[in-house]
């Protein structure tokens, strides 16, 4: 009686057990795998707004670049003297003349540059205010003020100042470069003519990064602001509500697959001001939603933000959710083997009690704690690559910022990513992709020391530790590394040369985990940038 009921409460203690462990391990892989989202959610932010930059200057360099030819200071000058002259507004017969001239020479240098930059408006404005004399882009459209709407013009022109920004206008609604034109007369004193407009679409932006990231985007307007800038006709032609129930317009798009998701911008509209990242099941897919607020250019230049649209990123995170899955599972799995086992041996060891029977126990109890061992090193271990998965790579990595930190050494960070690696798998298939990875990380374990240690990141990024090495020669290892994987020869590819950039970080001693993974992960953003297949460093320092 008294074995049984030691037996039974032996037995409910490790089910006790069992159940703790599986709870611990599923809350903390689920909190992994949110900030995960959330960190992906910021990084995606931030190269939209660097790629955004980088629209803005373009269409400010071609602004500058037509307004600085004199045929056209000259023409653009004498449609203003006209309309001035004839009364302002749509001026009269000699407004016509010089508009058509106008009109006639930019018009072959426009069409290519439209083509070459994605420039989509060109419009020259005189002041002071907005009063359109030429819209190159619908010509037919000329002679009206836009002094409440198009505030960029205005400012412009007052400040006599170049200015960048978005803004919804009387035909498109577009991201603006505008400079002041000026006039050199033989007095040598410069006079302001008016200003010139040089705009696109949000659709360049988003497939800039789409190119860059395979994120799909969209991005929305609100309905008070197209009604209050946009002529009706504009409206019916060029852009499209979201949908029926919706009181949003969709100003750009890279896939309909967005807006078959985020089906009404109402739903999304409580949390409208901030930078907010979710998941949502469709389709049987899991897919991450990255959302934040879209101001225009008054909305940016006044106290009082009011909020013009959203932009809304979308990724497919189904790959992520899997291997959470198939992490719980095992988990699970671990608990019943591991119960059924130590039942097993509880039973044998009070049935029989014998010495011969307490050493087969304590050989069991052996292989029961190298079997947890072995498991342990799986649930630290990528399934596919044997490097470190992406839990346990943060940890050992901050145990190595602190013990760099007692001992004041370096500490630097390599962060690789396979470049174009979705044409592969689209192209080869999966099993492809994943020889091409298993044979990456081999090549990662050739290149890097004994002491350094590497994990897989998520897909096909991965991530690797050098203690003790400054940034310097953690470039030298990299650039290694690229070199041996471009001339990685897999079977499955035909051919099909395998490239990666990297970027390289060194720790400054005070940084947390994630600003010292971020300082990588920007290096790595900034190859990506300037060409792939090759290594960038970010900022670095030396241990304080």
């Amino acid at each position: 009686m008294k074995s049984r009921q030691l037996f039974r409460i032996l037995t409910l203690l490790i089910i006790i057990s069992d159940l703790v462990f599986v709870g611990i391990n599923y809350f903390a892989s689920q909190r992994a795998l949110n900030l995960s989202l959330i960190r992906n959610g910021e990084n995606l932010k931030h190269s939209y707004g660097l790629t955004l930059d980088l629209v803005y200057e373009s269409m400010l360099q071609l602004a500058t670049y037509v307004s600085n030819q004199k045929q056209i200071q000259q023409l653009f000058l004498a449609g203003k003297v006209a309309v001035t002259e004839e009364g302002g507004g749509v001026g009269g017969q000699r407004a016509a003349q010089v508009r058509g001239e106008l009109l006639q020479v930019i018009s072959p240098s426009w069409l290519p540059m439209m083509k070459r930059y994605d420039a989509r408006q060109l419009q020259f404005h005189l002041g002071p205010g907005s009063l359109s004399f030429l819209r190159v882009h619908q010509p037919q459209k000329f002679g009206d003020r836009m002094d409440g709407i198009r505030h960029i013009i205005v400012d412009s022109y007052r400040d006599q100042e170049a200015k960048i920004g978005f803004e919804v206008g009387r035909v498109y609604a577009g991201l603006r470069g505008v400079i002041p034109v000026w006039s050199e007369l033989k007095s040598e004193v410069r006079d302001l003519i008016g200003v010139l407009e040089v705009g696109t679409s949000y659709q360049t932006v988003l497939e800039k990064i789409n190119r860059q990231t395979g994120v799909e985007m969209m991005v929305l307007l609100n309905e008070q602001l197209v009604h209050s800038a946009m002529w009706p006709e504009s409206i019916k032609k060029r852009i499209v509500k979201l949908s029926d129930e919706s009181s949003c317009y969709v100003e750009a798009i890279s896939n309909p697959i967005v807006a078959d998701i985020v089906e009404n911008c109402e739903e999304l509209m409580p949390y409208k001001a901030e930078l907010r990242t979710f998941n949502i099941n469709h389709n049987g897919k899991q897919y991450a939603i990255t959302h934040f607020p879209l101001y225009d250019y008054q909305a940016k230049a006044s106290v009082n933000k009011e909020q013009g649209g959203m932009v809304v990123m979308l990724m497919d995170v189904s790959d992520e959710f899997v291997a959470f899955d198939q992490q719980l599972q095992l988990n699970l799995m671990y608990a019943v083997v591991g119960f059924v086992v130590i039942e097993i041996l509880l039973y044998l060891g009070i049935i029989y009690g014998s010495r011969k029977l307490h050493r087969v126990v304590d050989q069991q109890t052996q292989e029961i704690y190298r079997l947890k061992e072995f498991y342990k090193e799986r649930s630290e271990r990528d399934s596919l690559t044997a490097l470190y998965n992406h839990r346990y790579f943060n940890e050992r990595l901050l145990q190595e910022m602190h013990r760099a930190q007692r001992s004041d050494s370096h500490l630097s960070l390599m962060m690789c990513d396979l470049d174009d690696f979705k044409e592969i798998n689209d192209r080869y298939g999966h099993l492809a992709g994943d020889e091409v990875l298993e044979g990456v990380a081999s090549m990662i374990r050739e290149v890097v020391r004994s002491s350094d240690f590497a994990g897989r990141y998520g897909g096909e990024e991965f991530i690797i530790a050098l203690p003790e090495t400054h940034t310097d020669d953690a470039v030298k290892i990299a650039q290694r590394l690229i070199e041996s994987i471009a001339s990685y020869d897999c079977s499955k590819l035909s051919g099909h040369q395998i490239t990666a950039s990297v970027g390289v970080a060194m720790w400054d001693a005070r940084q947390n985990l994630s600003s010292f993974i971020h300082n990588a992960d920007q290096a790595l953003y900034q190859a990506k940038l300037k060409g792939k297949n090759r290594v960038e460093r970010g900022g670095d320092a030396a241990p304080t």
